[in-house]
């Protein structure tokens, strides 16, 4: 193990010894602080050595707290003595005899035979005693400390509770923002007609489910009444197939409107109308104009249709308007 070298606080002479040129050489190889300018233009002026004044006895300045030596180590954290429900009865006789007992025993009761064993019992009557003066002045410490500290408790709430009541200082009052009277009134009026209200928004909701209701009554209906043509099973649909899928789909259609040969979808309802045409229709039209040159034979079906409808109370399909 190399040797260890002296600490730099060491070497530092103290005030009025002059140290040797050795020293103080050897200090400034050493020492880790810098060292103290012997001329004031060294010392900045935010230093407050920058003005010479000569310190006063037991002086508690910067001066005074470099002299100061450094306290190695830390202080360990007490045992709480008294931290159970029964601890109180510890500084009782009783706790402490049965803690530390004297001896009982036969031997014991017979003088001792060497200063050794006399030495011994001294000893143990010794430690017997300490902890039974340790134990009470612990104790006694701790009710003094829980009495101060109830008291600083009750003295920091009685400050609190009369801070809290205290009346507005004048300089407060004065001080304080102007705020408007309608501002500080924050209590919600209730609605006067709120009975009204509730009772019109039970009509409206009242009103949408009948509606809801009586659409989903139509779907259901008119759901019955297309059932007559759903495909149930494979013969239906392989009839279906052929039927649609035959070469002489179109032709089984007869004429068109024009009187010509139907050949595709097209010549039996008419091109498509484009969107240009829809817009043209609709800015040149109305739909009272519409009404109007429509045929008499389809306003017939169409009233025809909506009677129907209102009898069965479903929708009616195409199918079923041509039947």
């Amino acid at each position: 193990m190399p040797p260890l070298l002296p600490r730099p606080a060491l070497l530092l002479p103290r005030r009025g010894i002059t140290a040797p040129a050795t020293l103080s050489r050897r200090t400034s190889l050493f020492s880790t602080s810098a060292a103290r300018p012997s001329t004031p233009q060294r010392i900045p002026p935010e230093s407050p050595l920058f003005i010479n004044v000569p310190n006063p006895p037991q002086d508690q300045s910067i001066e005074a707290l470099r002299e100061l030596k450094p306290v190695k180590g830390h202080l360990p954290i007490p045992r709480q003595v008294f931290k159970h429900r029964d601890s109180h009865l510890k500084p009782e006789k009783a706790w402490l005899s049965k803690s530390a007992p004297r001896p009982t025993s036969a031997k014991s009761q017979q003088p001792p035979r060497s200063e050794v064993q006399a030495w011994k019992r001294r000893m143990a009557a010794s430690r017997r005693e300490n902890m039974r003066v340790g134990i009470r002045a612990l104790y006694k410490r701790k009710q003094l400390r829980d009495t101060r500290r109830a008291a600083a408790q009750a003295a920091k709430l009685a400050a609190h509770q009369e801070a809290a009541a205290a009346p507005e200082r004048e300089d407060d009052r004065l001080t304080r923002a102007t705020i408007n009277a309608a501002t500080l009134q924050t209590a919600v009026i209730r609605d006067p007609e709120r009975f009204e209200r509730a009772l019109a928004s039970r009509e409206r909701t009242t009103a949408l489910l009948a509606q809801k209701s009586e659409r989903r009554r139509d779907a259901i209906q008119e759901l019955y009444m297309k059932a007559r043509s759903f495909i149930v099973d494979e013969a239906d649909l392989e009839a279906e197939v052929n039927k649609i899928f035959a070469p002489d789909y179109w032709k089984s259609m007869g004429l068109s409107a024009s009187g010509f040969e139907v050949r595709n979808i097209w010549d039996l309802h008419g091109k498509p109308p484009t969107v240009t045409d829809i817009l043209n229709e609709v800015s040149r039209t109305s739909s009272t104009a519409v009404k109007s040159f429509e045929a008499e034979k389809t306003r017939t079906l169409k009233r025809q249709k909506e009677v129907a409808e209102e009898l069965t109370g479903g929708k009616l399909d195409e199918e079923s308007d041509k039947d």
